[in-house]
């Protein structure tokens, strides 16, 4: 996957542009929105620049889109080989996604660094000050968001055995993943009923809380490692279950 991915090197340049574009003009539509103030929910425009500077790099670090092409492998019934080997289909999964991610993580790490330059120079703002624990913690939780990302994704490619169209909840996912995990908008920005909802679900690990770590805007308790290492225990025995009903569910030509 390392060299398949790199085949690909110029798209993985365009995409991580594209990705970028939309949050310019999310800078400069909070400039207008801070023009007459200093502060907003505790946030000021500095702090809610770099929020989204940083979002855009744990997005970068966690995202997946392995879902449509893997499901319509499965729908062809091209599998087959990895039924009949050790290393099994869910092990060449994450490995390809993995080696995949880190490929496109050399090239796009370069592009966002420039953008940080780029966009504290245009704006005037300061340098986010980095503190050791909060770096590690950040990183711990980029690595839990990627992993509960991978299940999510996951998820959907094994309901391609029950449900051919499973490959369109990729936008379901999307949906609520942007939503949920703050990475669209901060939760104090949330109207009330949202925010309650955002409390109770896992998605805030995603985004949100390791933002606001790297910004030590807030701290990283026992409790919410608890909440983290829990909910991706929780997700790989889901996936191990879909995929020993799958097999069985699974029909090739010839099969």
């Amino acid at each position: 996957m390392l060299i398949r991915t790199l085949q690909f090197r110029a798209e993985i340049v365009v995409y991580s542009f594209l990705d970028i574009i939309p949050f310019f003009v999310l800078f400069f539509l909070w400039s207008a929105v801070y023009s007459n103030q200093q502060i907003i929910n505790s946030y000021s425009f500095s702090d809610i620049v770099q929020y989204y500077i940083i979002v855009i790099l744990v997005q970068r670090f966690s995202s997946t889109y392995f879902e449509v092409w893997r499901s319509q492998e499965i729908r062809m019934g091209k599998i087959d080989y990895f039924l009949t080997r050790p290393f099994s289909y869910i092990n060449e999964i994450v490995s390809k996604e993995v080696g995949g991610k880190i490929v496109s993580l050399l090239f796009s790490i370069p592009i966002l660094y420039l953008l940080y330059l780029l966009t504290i120079n245009i704006f005037k703002l300061s340098n986010i000050s980095l503190n050791f624990n909060n770096v590690m913690i950040f990183f711990g939780l980029i690595i839990a968001a990627y992993a509960m990302q991978i299940m999510i994704a996951l998820w959907i490619v094994l309901l391609t055995f029950w449900f051919e169209g499973s490959s369109g909840l990729e936008h379901f996912k999307w949906i609520i993943l942007s939503l949920f995990s703050g990475s669209t908008i901060p939760f104090e920005f949330m109207p009330n009923w949202l925010q309650t909802i955002f409390n109770y679900l896992p998605f805030k690990y995603m985004s949100y809380i390791p933002v606001r770590v790297i910004q030590g805007k807030t701290n990283f308790t026992n409790n919410d490692a608890l909440v983290v290492i829990s909910t991706i225990i929780f997700m790989i025995l889901i996936s191990k279950v879909l995929w020993t009903k799958a097999k069985y569910k699974y029909s090739s030509a010839g099969g």
